[in-house]
């Protein structure tokens, strides 16, 4: 059981926060590192590292949370993400654990933790190839949501048809497509910071080729090294890895983080490169980009400081 409405939470230490959270049939891990969970592999301690097993228990966490004040925030499989090197203060719920993938006539709704590359295995075991354009993209479905994730000018946004969210009453809410606000790698879910639970895509429209996408990305992105993906959304007209390639910036390196010699919109963690090193390569790209080309190049990664 949860604690009850106007329980001192703020107050209560480490050891009486777990058995509250155990009591109530969660998984909780203090002081947990969370260089771990990324893709890019760095990051700070989280205060709180919470794991709930389905959409109701992580809406009704988040209920408590904002119910007493506390910094939180949702976790996929940890990519297009930078935390700082001091972690993170509040609470970060992991969706791992929220799995599931239900065909339902010519639509498939997939809770918010399914992994994407799980997705397009289900999708195409049934015949479906009109998700093959996510082929290769690293994340799990809500953050894939949340950031409009796509390539080959089509977005995941163009599929779906309804997202369930938690409101800012700790209930949720279904949100159609044209609530949701779909741009170029954005949406209002993203902007407003609404957790996403579960989405309903359809599964019509244009096919792609797994195998031939897949290719592709492997041929052009530095896939065998850790990274968070693009750190730049692509400027109107031109791709942000151009603008870095033609400033000569590929292989820029401050410490242990790199600027990729394959594909110039990534930045590489070489082993054991820090946050601060990450954000320091960062600004040094968007100023030369901009002292060359009068482009400021924006974050496609999310940037959380401690």
């Amino acid at each position: 059981m949860l604690p009850e409405r106007g329980a001192p939470l703020r107050g209560l230490d480490r050891t009486t926060f777990t058995e509250q959270l155990r009591a109530w049939g969660g998984t909780a891990k203090f002081g947990e590192t969370l260089a771990r969970h990324t893709t890019i592999g760095v990051g700070g301690q989280a205060a709180c590292y919470c794991l709930p097993e389905s959409p109701q228990e992580l809406a009704e966490l988040i209920g408590l949370c904002r119910r007493y004040n506390w910094p939180y925030l949702l976790f996929g499989a940890g990519s297009n993400l930078l935390f700082s090197d001091r972690g993170y203060p509040g609470v970060v719920f992991s969706t791992e654990r929220l799995r599931g993938i239900f065909f339902e006539q010519d639509s498939v709704r997939v809770l918010a933790g399914e992994r994407l590359v799980s997705v397009l295995d289900a999708v195409n075991r049934v015949g479906a190839s009109s998700l093959n354009f996510l082929t290769g993209i690293p994340g799990s479905l809500g953050g894939a949501i949340a950031m409009n994730a796509g390539s080959h000018s089509r977005s995941i946004g163009d599929l779906v048809t309804e997202v369930a969210i938690v409101d800012n009453g700790g209930g949720m809410r279904i949100l159609q497509q044209e609530d949701c606000q779909f741009v170029y790698r954005q949406s209002a879910i993203l902007g407003q910071g609404l957790p996403v639970l579960w989405a309903r895509l359809r599964l019509d429209g244009e096919s792609y080729d797994r195998e031939e996408m897949l290719a592709q990305r492997l041929a052009s992105q530095p896939v065998s090294v850790r990274s968070a993906g693009c750190v730049f959304k692509n400027p109107s007209g031109v791709s942000a890895g151009q603008l870095i390639d033609e400033a000569r910036l590929k292989g820029l390196q401050v410490g242990m983080a790199k600027v990729s010699e394959k594909h110039a919109n990534f930045i590489l963690n070489l082993g054991g490169a820090t946050s601060a090193e990450i954000r320091k390569l960062i600004d040094i790209v968007r100023q030369k980009v901009y002292k060359s080309f009068r482009v400021l190049l924006e974050l496609e990664i999310e940037v959380i400081d401690g």
